[in-house]
């Protein structure tokens, strides 16, 4: 059998260069893109692990729960107590209910409570400086911070994309002030209709509430306020939040009269 030879000219050799090197360079670009996304996934894999995002994030975070601390008169110290109660009970209430909490997003939950009150913001001075009791008017327009907190989330999220920081801290701000018998706000939710982030730092958030110092009150004893949250069990509180806020209290103690001593 004779082989039929092939006439090439010059324009289909450089049109066939052209093509190697237009493949050849797709093909490196893939590579980049494929590297990039695999170094990503590694940084989202070794944040999941401990439940920290990465350090602008966390960087953001902890900027924009401070200038909604710098709004209210509490103490500088309440970001790191609030996130550290939350921290331990989560991960007292995964321990006991692994199936409902995984382990790996305990942090998670501990990391993103520190936005719980971003939301505060955008309410007026005269509401949330208030000295004393607040009138009806006043606690109506002081719920609104849960609201509040939630849309300044959503835009965030909007604008850099959803991760599991900001989306739990969405959950949190709405729904940390719902109570287990639905009496709470902004929707009069119950029992597990509540999100279990907002369920976790709802006890957090009251502990803390009640063992500070405020300018209209002093600081109540640890014990009483122990006291306080366990008849709320059921009422104000997800059972199981409870129990697991009770088998770490001194633990819970322990870190408030550490934190409190630095303010």
């Amino acid at each position: 059998m004779s082989l039929i030879p092939v006439s090439t000219t010059t324009n289909d050799v450089f049109a066939l260069r052209d093509e190697i090197a237009s493949l050849r360079a797709q093909l490196n670009i893939a590579q980049e893109e494929a590297m990039e996304a695999e170094i990503a996934l590694l940084m989202v894999d070794a944040a999941q692990e401990n439940g920290d995002p990465p350090p602008s994030r966390m960087a953001m975070i902890a900027g924009l729960a401070k200038l909604a601390e710098s709004r209210d008169d509490d103490t500088g110290t309440h970001l790191a107590r609030i996130r550290h109660y939350t921290t331990i009970i989560a991960s007292a209430y995964s321990k006991a209910n692994p199936t409902l909490l995984p382990l790996g997003e305990v942090s998670i939950i501990g990391a993103s409570s520190i936005l719980h009150d971003i939301g505060k913001v955008g309410i007026s001075d005269d509401v949330l400086l208030h000295p004393g009791q607040f009138s009806k008017d006043q606690f109506e327009r002081m719920k609104h911070h849960t609201n509040i907190g939630a849309d300044i989330l959503f835009a965030l999220s909007e604008e850099l994309g959803r991760d599991p920081w900001i989306d739990t801290s969405i959950q949190i701000a709405i729904a940390h002030h719902e109570k287990w018998d639905g009496s709470g706000y902004p929707f009069g939710l119950k029992n597990k209709e509540i999100n279990l982030p907002a369920r976790i730092v709802a006890v957090a958030d009251v502990y803390d509430a009640l063992t500070s110092k405020r300018a209209y009150k002093e600081a109540m004893d640890h014990n009483k306020a122990v006291e306080i949250i366990l008849n709320g069990k059921g009422i104000h509180f997800d059972p199981k939040v409870v129990d697991a806020f009770l088998a770490q209290v001194d633990s819970i103690k322990s870190v408030k009269n550490r934190i409190q001593n630095q303010d």
